[in-house]
């Protein structure tokens, strides 16, 4: 429950926390690659924590856009904070540079971080905008798959109220893959029903391993939700969360 994830993220953020602010965000000269990998480990996680100052920083950082800010080694990272922290001007920004990028990578790496926002509506914009024809077909199929990873039950429905344009986007050879990826990140038992009768419909019988995997990663997860959480939760208040 949210309860219990709270708790456990304060806890996490208690320990790591610690051990950030002996590294620090800046690099030094004579940091081993250990330290290096460390360091943004450590930012991405706490960042994942919900750690409101490494979060700050990294739109602070962002903000400045500058080198001393943002060496090669922290600007993706930062970007990604940025983009999953989002709120709708955030996104706008991160939008109109998508837009106006001329390398090909960069432009598919920043269409792809539209998908990523933590924030529900931003993940719809996202879904709306990947059926238009701004993005190209390859970066709207990958965002669609992008916000699969915050809103995974949301990314499915939207994909199968609009299967005859998501199917213009993904080659027929990957479409018994790419559904069950789409939904496979659910936590909701309603996501097998809807799995299931997807794979029966559209999906012939001798290309529905995707599917049962994705099936079988659901309820994987939700067993270890009922099965191991209340020793996990027992276990925090035990150390005092």
């Amino acid at each position: 429950n949210d309860a219990a994830q709270a708790r456990f993220r304060t806890y996490a953020r208690g320990v790591l926390q610690p051990v950030f602010a002996r590294i620090g965000w800046n690099g030094k000269a004579d940091d081993s690659a250990p330290v290096q990998l460390l360091r943004t480990t450590l930012i991405g996680t706490l960042a994942g924590l919900g750690d409101d100052a490494i979060v700050a920083e990294a739109r602070r950082r962002f903000a400045a856009n500058d080198d001393a800010s943002l060496p090669p080694a922290l600007r993706s990272l930062v970007t990604g904070i940025v983009a999953n922290k989002a709120d709708a001007a955030t996104w706008d920004r991160l939008h109109a540079m998508a837009r106006a990028e001329k390398t090909p990578l960069i432009k598919n790496q920043l269409y792809n971080l539209l998908g990523i926002a933590e924030d529900r509506a931003l993940g719809q914009r996202a879904l709306d905008l990947a059926l238009t024809d701004e993005p190209g077909a390859t970066n709207s199929a990958a965002m669609i798959g992008a916000v699969a990873g915050q809103h995974p039950d949301m990314a499915f429905d939207f994909a199968v109220a609009h299967r005859a344009d998501v199917e213009k986007l993904v080659d027929a050879s990957s479409q018994a893959r790419y559904y069950p990826g789409i939904g496979g990140g659910s936590s909701d038992r309603a996501m097998i029903g809807k799995l299931r009768a997807f794979a029966e419909a559209h999906i012939p019988a001798s290309a529905r391993n995707a599917t049962e995997t994705a099936i079988a990663n659901i309820e994987y997860r939700l067993k270890v939700k009922q099965e191991r959480m209340p020793a996990i939760e027992a276990w925090l208040q035990q150390q005092g969360k």
